[in-house]
């Protein structure tokens, strides 16, 4: 994939191209995931919901809202040209930019992190992050179409695409938003490397900064530096500092071969935190046990799957790399989520995609998802 995207050249899977239809699997495996996912917010929420908000259906009817909005916005955006999204890809960049400094300005905080924006006249919110998950793909994949037929420079493969980058990882930073700017980072990285940017000098450019600013980072932020001590401590004090990962993992466990059945979790009555957020997997695996677990995994990759196929399927450069970064954001979320919640990384606050409530995580995700089905119009695969 790398070599076809760096020569912008696109090889053709098979002859059988309808290029008037969506791709039916990626949409299949979509509505799947979702289905999964709003089944398991309702189970997860209810405890929460009842005792803080005297409703136990609080989660699932605005759930419900978000994803209806978000399958509106998955159907305009499967209609659109993706060469529409090529020209305005700098100016959708520069709004996520001017968003991003204005919660830096008049955001507000949800926990530590102040990364939220009140949408003026309605009690809506969203978080400016997410759109940038969708702006720096669009903006990488913006630039790297425009240079390819130009000579290879260290100006225009590392110091600009590495401007772009940095800067929205720097603002998200600010927001003390840790997981959100490793998820951007690891996006972009992982676009440069496709379209065959040298290893060494990702490294050379990219490495002491990202060092430094991490390193600034946890030594100013003492909760972040906590994490990372209760994670490398076994001995950490499992009613505080490790609380959240210990239930979780006991979640997982007594899930078993088969689980518990869905909606039969003990852990969601207030031993996982907020379980219909970033810990729903351990819910989903106590409730239906190992074989659920691999269900998701397989559904996930899957998905991702389809996505890399419609990415070196596509008819253009820039579609493949959109399809590409779409793909890979997902895999990344997905992947990191699940190393979270068994303890396998420090615990910092991810998102399970078509899983974890939330309403500007899930209209967006369904918008990228729209994009793809977009792509998958005109890609050469297999349907």
């Amino acid at each position: 994939m790398r070599a076809l995207i760096n020569n912008g050249k696109i090889r053709e899977a098979t002859k059988n191209n309808s290029k008037s239809k969506v791709d039916k699997k990626l949409l299949f495996l979509t509505i799947c995931l979702l289905t999964l996912g709003t089944i398991m917010v309702f189970s997860a929420s209810y405890p929460y919901a009842l005792s803080h908000y005297g409703d136990g259906y609080y989660y699932l009817k605005r759930q419900a809202v978000f994803l209806a909005i978000g399958l509106i916005a998955m159907y305009v955006m499967s209609r659109l040209n993706i060469q529409i999204l090529k020209k305005i890809a700098p100016i959708f960049y520069i709004v996520c930019i001017l968003l991003l400094v204005l919660v830096l300005i008049g955001g507000f905080s949800e926990g530590l992190a102040k990364r939220w924006l009140g949408i003026p006249g309605t009690p809506l919110s969203f978080q400016p992050s997410e759109l940038m998950k969708l702006g720096i793909i669009l903006m990488l994949g913006w630039w790297l179409n425009k240079i390819k037929e130009s000579k290879k420079s260290f100006k225009n493969e590392i110091i600009l695409p590495g401007v772009f980058l940095f800067l929205a990882c720097g603002l998200v930073l600010l927001e003390k938003h840790l997981s959100g700017t490793i998820i951007l980072a690891m996006i972009g990285l992982s676009i440069l490397f496709i379209c065959g940017t040298s290893i060494k000098k990702m490294l050379l450019a990219y490495g002491i900064t990202g060092l430094a600013g991490a390193s600034v980072f946890l030594l100013t932020n003492d909760y972040a530096m906590k994490r990372i001590e209760s994670f490398l401590n076994p001995n950490a004090d499992i009613l505080s500092d490790k609380w959240q990962t210990t239930q979780g993992l006991y979640a997982i466990g007594s899930g078993g071969l088969w689980g518990r059945g869905i909606g039969n979790s003990i852990q969601k009555y207030s031993y996982v935190s907020e379980p219909q957020n970033d810990f729903i997997f351990t819910i989903w695996c106590e409730e239906t046990g190992y074989i659920g677990a691999i269900l998701v995994i397989a559904l996930f990759f899957l998905l991702i799957q389809r996505g890399y196929k419609i990415a070196l399927g596509s008819d253009d450069m820039f579609s493949s790399i959109t399809a590409f970064g779409i793909t890979s954001q997902i895999g990344i979320q997905a992947f990191l989520n699940m190393a979270v919640v068994s303890d396998l990384i420090p615990n910092t606050g991810i998102s399970l995609p078509f899983f974890s409530y939330g309403g500007s995580s899930l209209v967006i995700l369904l918008a990228e998802m729209g994009i793809l089905l977009s792509i998958s119009r005109r890609a050469r695969c297999k349907r």
